[in-house]
């Protein structure tokens, strides 16, 4: 018999792994016994919780294949797209032109002829076509639902509530569960308000403690047919060893489900040297001990995978420093630390100074090395879980943090409604202008960003005006207070002049007078003649 490699790396668990996951049955039953107490559900918690393969793997393996038809859906490029998608491919397009009219609401006209009382919706015919090829309850299963919020357009939220609450009134067997990171669960405001009942049924997903992670070690270890083994006598210590490895110096009662995939997938190979995973492998306390501190699981993998691409290209020839091999792998995540998915076309439009195939060759040593996926319906490529992202994001430069907040506000205005778009302010548009030589706008960008120039010269221009005005407006005051301050002080000196000339007038009459009575004076002193 073939032996099996019990660990998924950070692949999620689906229903074909139902005998390997392990760890959940708390969580797997309280959701099971939740979908048959609402048709929506909520799922949430941290990332690295396992949230979808709690799902995919617990709870689609409570159901029987008849009792169950699951559509799992991502945003992709656009999420009502993908619903759309997801369910044509489950044989939802309509089959013939009858399909049109709601056959259930036939009623007979004046003339004995059955005619329609009303024309099923798209989605309504859409859905009961899913369930006629399959006669078994639909369950939509709209995974990372964060990503509408972090990527997704005000338009493409607002069109998707309108889907929800179209679905809640289908009369068909659909349940709705949602998973998000609960960070993000802020954002679903206006979702609530026009579906009231989106929160009324959640649970969140806790993350590892070690009585689960014992759970889980015990599982694979004591699972037919599995080529992990523990030590004998050793079991309970080396389960806490392991705990212990990941957890470090955090003082934390828990850790994360990748972290723990990492660190088993890192000890198989310490203890087999075995990269094809086929050796059996017993695991013992010296060899967890042997490993010594191994400080960030995730982060020191992703370092050892882009020093092993540099270092490869190097051999080739090819001067390729790990910095450029981070700034490849950066676009990936979002300025939150998320996934961001992206086409190889798009990926070498942000990173126009790189060639394009070092781009498309370094993105395929990612893949080989399990840190990106490729989603081959979309065409375009992904992290392979939401905690890389983190890793990567904290890794940037402030010069690359400063791009990406300016592609945010880029990307927030010219995703507004139509009627609701604005212009960018005076200190966007000075951050953009600083950026403009690594940005490769869209049509629409672009055309916004022109329409901020030009009406930020418009406005310069009114202010131009508006403060030569000014200056005109105090020189004429400056010129008439002067000219009045000229004629009054002309007329004040006029006065003093006047002033003067009366006083000399007044002291002339008074000088003559004084000569007059002296004269006469002089007279009255003189003798008479005889």
């Amino acid at each position: 018999m073939q032996k099996i490699y019990p660990f998924k790396f950070l692949d999620a668990y689906g229903r074909d792994d139902t005998r390997l996951f392990f760890g959940r049955d708390e969580e797997v039953n309280a959701l099971y016994q939740m979908v048959f107490q609402s048709n929506m559900l909520m799922i949430y918690g941290a990332s690295g919780t396992g949230k979808t393969s709690l799902i995919q793997c617990g709870l689609a393996g409570k159901f029987q294949a008849h009792d169950w038809l699951a559509l799992f859906i991502r945003r992709g490029n656009d999420i009502n797209a993908s619903f759309e998608r997801a369910v044509a491919d489950a044989g939802g397009a309509a089959s013939n032109p009858y399909d049109t009219i709601d056959l259930s609401v036939l009623t007979a006209g004046e003339d004995g002829i059955a005619t329609a009382a009303r024309v099923a919706s798209p989605l309504a015919r859409s859905l009961k076509n899913v369930y006629l090829n399959s006669f078994r309850p639909i369950y939509l299963i709209f995974d990372q639902f964060e990503e509408l919020f972090i990527l997704g357009t005000k338009q493409e939220q607002a069109d998707f509530i309108e889907t929800i609450k179209e679905i809640l009134v289908v009369d068909q067997p659909v349940k709705i569960i949602f998973s998000i990171r609960e960070e993000y669960l802020g954002h679903l405001g206006d979702f609530e308000k026009a579906i009231p009942q989106l929160m009324r049924k959640k649970l969140r997903v806790e993350q590892m403690n070690l009585d689960k992670v014992n759970q889980v070690i015990e599982g694979v270890t004591r699972l037919k047919g599995s080529n992990i083994s523990l030590k004998k006598g050793e079991e309970q210590r080396i389960t806490e060893a392991i705990f212990d490895k990941i957890k470090g110096n955090d003082k934390t009662l828990t850790i994360q489900l990748p972290y723990l995939q990492v660190f088993m997938d890192k000890l198989y190979v310490h203890t087999t040297n075995d990269e094809t995973r086929q050796a059996d492998a017993v695991l013992a306390l010296a060899t967890i001990e042997q490993m010594g501190d191994i400080g960030d699981v995730l982060l020191d993998f992703l370092e050892d995978q882009v020093k092993m691409i540099s270092k490869n290209f190097s051999e080739q020839g090819r001067q390729v420093t790990t910095d450029d091999v981070w700034l490849i792998l950066s676009p990936f995540a979002t300025l939150e630390g998320t996934k961001e998915p992206i086409s190889i076309r798009e990926l070498c439009a942000r990173l126009p100074d790189k060639n394009k195939d070092l781009v498309t060759e370094t993105v395929g040593a990612f893949v080989n090395s399990r840190i990106l996926r490729r989603n081959e319906e979309e065409n375009v490529y992904e992290l392979a879980h939401d905690t890389l992202a983190k890793k990567i994001a904290a890794k940037r430069s402030e010069d690359e943090i400063e791009l990406l907040e300016v592609r945010r506000i880029i990307k927030n205005q010219v995703n507004q409604k139509k009627d609701q778009q604005e212009l960018f302010t005076y200190r966007q548009l000075a951050r953009i202008e600083a950026c403009m030589n690594r940005l490769t706008p869209t049509e629409e960008e672009s055309r916004l960003i022109n329409a901020s120039r030009n009406e930020l010269k418009r406005k310069r221009r009114i202010r131009n005006m508006q403060i030569s005005g000014v200056i005109i407006s105090l020189i004429v005051v400056l010129i008439i207070i002067t000219f009045q301050w000229l004629n009054a002080n002309a007329q004040k000196n006029e006065a003093l002049k006047q002033t003067r000339i009366a006083e000399q007038k007044t002291k002339e009459a008074k000088d003559e007078k004084e000569l007059a009575i002296a004269a006469q004076k002089t007279r009255w002193m003189q003798p008479e003649k005889r």
